[in-house]
């Protein structure tokens, strides 16, 4: 069981816990979700059967916290900026860290042991980085070795063991005190791939680095293009992997491949759909769970929003306190949509172009407004003074899963949805850039 308890100052407002689907796409999922109470304090809990990363936000606010089975947690997290009115600044660059204490005695508590790691190691790299990079001084990284042994002899958690194995590994991957086959049949080869621990799944990543695309000699753009392009197949790709001794093992080829693939996906020389029907692939026929659900989150993460795909739904407020769904709007219509907020003028710019778009498209476009400002009483009066946006305009609801499943990182965001409710557009044509050319064309279309 996992319980929280604190007193925060963010009374009413939700605390979810989040961890990541995987280590590769780093993908968020809801893990669980509690009621700030009028007090400021909650209490909620859920089973866990693994160690994991996970993040407690409030709003977009966050407290990074390792969570282990069967464990209580006493927390008090500070909030300050939960209630303040200034949301000028853009949450997905400059997410808020909040500060967090975990309660008790336990010296030997995963969370105090990582933080008293992370302090050494920091300090440790601070100090040490020219000797390092420059002049690979191996006696100072086993005298590291030595401390960290030694200060965390007493614990026998094995996750924290194997996190500061691997940040140690990285130490040396860093200043290059071993080769990369060295480092590999230290660490990697014959060993387990522990898909939840943050230290290890660091080490991996930076190891298999652009390894297939750039480091590897055995395995050539010609193997890419074949398998990918041409034959389209993902046990082909596979087995060109395999021309690499250090791609052997299939469990660390698969992973491997999976990372290349998303890794590549952008890149012009390669096939967008025959990337996304080999992570289709892997999700329906791999036989490690783990990799299923990696190719599952690049799935989600590339086609997300794209033309095609249902549009999320909403149940949001508006000024006098009528609620409409999105699921309403979608009758017949097109339904496009804007992020805004009132401190934002590009966002007033484009919204005074609406009102003649309205009156030529009305009958077939349903616009509407949605103000992310934090305080429902700023939107309210922006919207008592401003009654020349007689579109629908609503308020988001301070409802931070809404903005992040629209993928909402910059004001104005634009959303173009069809009749059924599946997304035509996104980021969709502004007011001011041929939006009117752009409808004009879509509605006279018989589709």
């Amino acid at each position: 069981m996992f319980s929280l308890k604190e007193k925060l100052g963010a009374e009413g407002k939700s605390l979810c816990v989040y961890a990541w689907t995987d280590q590769v796409t780093y993908a968020l999922t809801k893990v669980a979700s509690g009621k700030i109470d009028s007090t400021g304090k909650f209490d909620f809990s859920f089973k866990t059967d693994k160690t994991f990363f996970a993040y407690l936000k409030i709003d977009f606010n966050q407290v990074p916290l390792y969570i282990e089975p069967g464990k209580i947690y006493n927390l008090d997290i500070s909030c300050p900026d939960c209630k303040s009115p200034d949301d000028k600044t853009n949450p997905y660059l400059d997410p808020k860290q909040l500060d967090v204490i975990v309660n008790g005695n336990d010296s030997l508590e995963l969370n105090k042991m990582i933080i008293s790691f992370n302090n050494l190691y920091d300090d440790f790299m601070l100090k040490n980085y020219v000797a390092l990079l420059k002049h690979r001084n191996r006696a100072k990284v086993d005298s590291f070795k030595t401390v960290i042994n030694k200060r965390f002899a007493p614990t026998d958690n094995e996750y924290f063991k194997n996190l500061t194995r691997y940040r140690l590994a990285a130490i040396e991957q860093f200043a290059q005190l071993n080769s990369s086959v060295g480092l590999f049949k230290k660490y990697i080869w014959d060993q387990p791939v522990l898909y939840d621990n943050t230290g290890y799944m660091e080490f991996f990543n930076e190891f298999f680095k652009n390894f297939v695309t750039e480091g590897s000699k055995e395995i050539t753009r010609y193997d890419l293009d074949t398998t990918i392009n041409y034959q389209k197949s993902f046990p082909a790709f596979l087995d060109s992997l395999g021309k690499d001794s250090l791609l052997r093992n299939e469990v660390i080829r698969e992973v491997v491949a999976l990372k290349t693939l998303g890794d590549i996906y952008y890149k012009p020389q390669f096939s967008k759909p025959a990337i996304l029907d080999m992570f289709k692939y892997v999700e329906e026929n791999s036989k490690f769970p783990q990799h299923r659900q990696i190719a599952e989150s690049y799935l989600k993460l590339f086609t997300k929003l794209a033309p095609g795909t249902v549009a999320p739904d909403f149940k949001l407020k508006d000024f006098s306190g009528s609620t409409y769904s999105l699921s309403e709007f979608n009758k017949n219509k097109y339904v496009y949509l804007i992020f805004w907020k009132t401190w934002c003028v590009p966002c007033m710019d484009e919204m005074n172009l609406i009102e003649k778009l309205k009156a030529k498209y009305g009958t077939k476009v349903e616009f509407v407004g949605i103000s992310a400002d934090k305080e429902f009483m700023k939107y309210y009066y922006f919207m008592q003074k401003n009654k020349k946006y007689d579109f629908t305009n609503l308020h988001w609801g301070n409802d931070a899963e809404l903005l992040t499943n629209y993928d909402v990182k910059t004001y104005p965001t634009f959303v173009l949805i069809g009749p059924d409710g599946k997304i035509v557009q996104y980021p969709a044509i502004a007011p001011s850039k041929h939006l009117d050319e752009f409808l004009f064309d879509l509605t006279r279309s018989k589709k």
